[in-house]
């Protein structure tokens, strides 16, 4: 009677697991549905290095060539959080296969009120859906960006920071990446030229800060995947 119970707990929790609906978002289904038919036109390699997160990747229009000659994929998309970026991960993250990811969210969460206890366990989990369908996979995993329009969120930020910290020393296949010394100075203040008006976003300087601290560790973990992708 125990085993048939169990047995039917057992088929039932996975019926409900089949029956649960995909992730939506009204605000960002339209977006992803553009990235789904623009795979379909021209599907992406597979193995490729892939940023996945909100619009600070989704803007850096020289990122082809930045990381050349890796094959990217961009899939950055404007004002995600960590919610929307787990949710649709069976969209679009897992269908590439990604060989390196660069991870780049959790801003947005934190200055919408959201804490960095939860913004970590969600990168937590991305990390874990990642790794299960992608052993070799690995994670570059880039902190928030403590822009000069978003002060009053920096201490929430700069915990999300050091708990991502905290994930890479626990996990040799993700390597933490602090973008903020190539954006800002010690004192906080931005270097100059950095940010566009808006006080939040890159510019053209700014991306260029930010890929001589991103590119080495993109490079580590690309070698380090080199066995495996050889097979």
């Amino acid at each position: 009677m125990k085993l048939l119970l169990a047995l039917l707990l057992a088929v039932t929790g996975f019926a409900a697991d089949v029956a649960k609906p995909a992730f939506s978002s009204a605000k960002y289904d339209k977006d992803i549905a553009a990235f789904e038919s623009a795979d379909k036109a021209t599907p992406p390699p597979q193995g490729a290095l892939l940023f996945s997160g909100a619009s600070s990747l989704r803007l850096w229009k020289t990122a082809a060539r930045d990381f050349a000659p890796y094959p990217l994929i961009n899939r950055g998309f404007g004002g995600s959080k960590t919610t929307e970026v787990l949710g649709y991960i069976d969209r679009i993250t897992l269908p590439y296969h990604p060989r390196v990811v660069v991870f780049h969210c959790g801003s947005n969460d934190i200055n919408a009120g959201d804490t960095a206890e939860a913004v970590v366990a969600r990168v937590t989990e991305y990390h874990r859906r990642l790794r299960t369908e992608n052993p070799h996979a690995q994670l570059v995993l880039l902190s928030t960006t403590q822009a000069p329009s978003r002060r009053t969120k920096w201490a929430e930020m700069k915990k999300a920071d050091e708990g991502f910290r905290a994930l890479a020393a626990a996990h040799p296949e993700i390597r933490f990446v602090d973008i903020n010394p190539a954006l800002n100075l010690p004192d906080g203040e931005p270097r100059p030229d950095v940010y566009l008006k808006d006080n939040l976003h890159p510019s053209e300087a700014g991306y260029a800060a930010m890929l001589k601290v991103i590119r080495p560790a993109v490079d580590d973990a690309w070698q380090a995947t080199e066995a495996a992708y050889k097979r």
